[in-house]
């Protein structure tokens, strides 16, 4: 008897130790209770035994199914829209009202940082609004092409707004991709390429500020593609025998894609003192090919008038070069920003005056804007400009001509003059000249690879146009001292034989000038001329006048080779064992 007394003693007291462990449990899950004691919890490994992801698998089909209940109502819309129970037009306005709900739900739930919840939101939102806008357009012709992409472009951007507010990347990505492939779908189903290249183009911006401010960058790449490819497309489309845009309108489209991308950009840097980034100055290139070069090729074709797009070309670019000139005046005057808004003004005038003016008086204007550029670096010591001077000259060379001829009359076979040229040639001398007489000849132990190339470049066109006009002259002088029969319109005796050693004669000429000069500029890039001319002429002799020119006229030609050979290589030792210091000192101005 007391045994099983015991035993039951035993069992209650087992009973009330696991009582204690269950309102303790029940305690620590309600705040206001206490436990009776603190008995350890015998089922505490039940909790640790659920596995962890099946929280996460609950949430997914809780918003799986609530994305797919909001779907069945777009659907119950839809189903009412085409029965005739409402209007095409109050079916198409209730399925955007109920877009923009859920859209303003996904905005909601963002702002409360429950990204999951947004994200599904936004993705039920996308799935109703944009389809609709293709349906409302497409199939039941509620809107027309150009109110379809109105439509699309607001809604693209009232979504990468509320992307932007609440900093959610994965709904700007959602956003834009049903965005781009809504418009080329209703590009492609109604042809109607004009507004939906502007619709684009409005994308286009909102991603690019989306990416200043929220440095989301991939986003912008992808849509300035795609609106850089339809704007080429717009510019096809409008070179065809029968064009189907209003040539204004495809101008003033191409034009705004350079305009606002470069306000854009020139807000930037401008007004918030960033550098240029890889994707300006590419966007840059391409919106200036295809929305200025497609402007310019439109207005051609369509017989529209190029003057004023002239005329707008050339005020951009007066006002980069004074936006280039306010750089300068900073800490990075030699940085990106500054050769980026230097070249975008060189770029908008030379199509600016090519746009407005003919060739001869084009060349004209190139010559004055390459000497003012030159009196502009030597009174105000601006170097960085050094280029753009170059640039102009050899525009003006080539623009009307004179480059061609120079290098014929130089290596051609039967050199041809153009007397009404003639005029245009001494001013692009003159220019060059004048341009050469006012840089800064100095040399110094950091000269930049840019820099050297400038003055190569201003040097070997000054020596192409001095050779030519000598080359010119002597044969002139030739033909009137022995007879037309000498000059180059001659048989195969005298005439070939003649031009080719005057080329010997000024191909040495200059190699002994050039070595001469280092004794004043202690220049590499003067050594380096002298020494491919001099080895040019020795060459030339070779290859031309032992074919062409007699024994009277091989004498000349060898005696002045021969003579560049002794003096040469003695006037550029001369020069390297001169002070280094006084070449450095001078300077001509």
């Amino acid at each position: 008897m007391e045994d099983r007394l015991a035993a039951l003693e035993q069992q209650v007291l087992a009973l009330e130790q696991r009582l204690a462990g269950l309102e303790g449990r029940l305690a620590s899950r309600s705040p206001g209770r206490v436990p009776l004691s603190p008995a350890p919890d015998p089922f505490a490994d039940l909790d640790d035994a659920a596995p962890a992801t099946a929280t996460d698998a609950f949430g997914f089909l809780t918003h799986a199914g609530r994305s797919l209940m909001v779907l069945g109502g777009a659907y119950l819309v839809r189903a009412l829209t085409e029965n005739g129970t409402l209007a095409a037009g109050a079916g198409v306005a209730l399925g955007l009202a109920y877009a923009l709900a859920w859209l303003g739900a996904a905005g909601w739930a963002a702002s409360k940082g429950r990204k999951g919840d947004a994200t599904f939101h936004g993705l039920t939102a996308t799935a109703i609004a944009f389809p609709l806008v293709f349906e409302a357009t497409q199939r039941f012709h509620f809107l027309s092409p150009g109110a379809g992409a109105v439509v699309l472009a607001l809604l693209a951007t009232l979504s990468l707004g509320l992307a932007w507010r609440t900093g959610h990347q994965i709904l700007a990505w959602i956003f834009t991709a049903a965005a781009l492939l809504t418009g080329l779908a209703l590009l492609a189903a109604t042809g109607a390429v004009l507004p939906f290249a502007l619709c684009f183009l409005v994308l286009g911006l909102a991603t690019l500020w989306l990416g200043y401010e929220r440095e989301w960058t991939l986003l912008r790449w992808l849509v300035a593609l795609v609106a850089d490819i339809v704007a080429l497309g717009l510019v096809l489309r409008a070179l065809t025998p029968e064009p189907r845009d209003p040539p204004a309108q495809v101008i003033g489209l191409l034009l705004a894609l350079v305009g606002s991308y470069l306000a854009s950009f020139a807000a930037r840097t401008i007004l918030r003192g960033r550098e240029v980034v890889p994707f300006e100055i590419a966007q840059t290139a391409a919106s200036l090919l295809v929305g200025l070069g497609g402007a310019l090729l439109v207005a051609r074709a369509t017989h529209a008038a190029v003057a004023p797009l002239g005329a707008v070309s050339l005020v951009l670019g007066i006002a980069a070069y004074f936006v280039a000139h306010a750089f300068l005046g900073r800490s990075k005057a030699r940085g990106v920003n500054f050769h980026f808004w230097a070249t975008l003004a060189l770029v908008f005038v030379w199509v600016g005056l090519r746009s407005l003016l003919s060739a001869m008086p084009l060349a004209l204007a190139f010559c004055a804007l390459a000497v003012g550029g030159a009196f502009f670096e030597a009174r105000f010591g601006r170097e960085a400009f050094r280029p753009h001077g170059l640039a102009y000259l050899f525009g003006a060379a080539w623009v009307s001509g004179l480059l061609g001829d120079a290098g014929t009359l130089l290596f051609g076979t039967s050199p041809v003059r153009d007397p009404a040229a003639g005029w245009v040639g001494g001013c692009l001398l003159l220019a060059a000249i004048a341009s050469v007489l006012m840089l800064q000849w100095k040399s110094g132990h950091q000269d930049r690879l840019l820099t050297r190339a400038v003055r190569l470049g201003h040097l070997s066109l000054l020596l192409v146009l001095l050779g030519a006009a000598c080359v010119s002259l002597g044969l002139v002088l030739v033909e009137r001292s022995l007879g037309p029969g000498a000059g180059p319109g001659a048989g195969p005796g005298a005439g070939p034989g003649a031009l080719a050693t005057l080329r010997t004669v000024v191909f040495a000429t200059a190699a002994v000038a050039l070595a001469a000069a280092t004794r004043r500029w202690e220049l590499p890039e003067l050594r380096w001329v002298a020494w491919l001319l001099l080895g040019g002429t020795g060459l030339k002799i070779l290859l031309e006048d032992l074919r062409r020119s007699g024994p009277a006229l091989l004498f000349i030609a060898f005696a002045a080779c021969g003579l560049a050979f002794i003096l040469v290589p003695r006037l550029l030792a001369g020069a390297r064992s001169a002070p280094s210091g006084g070449a450095e000192d001078e300077a001509s101005g």
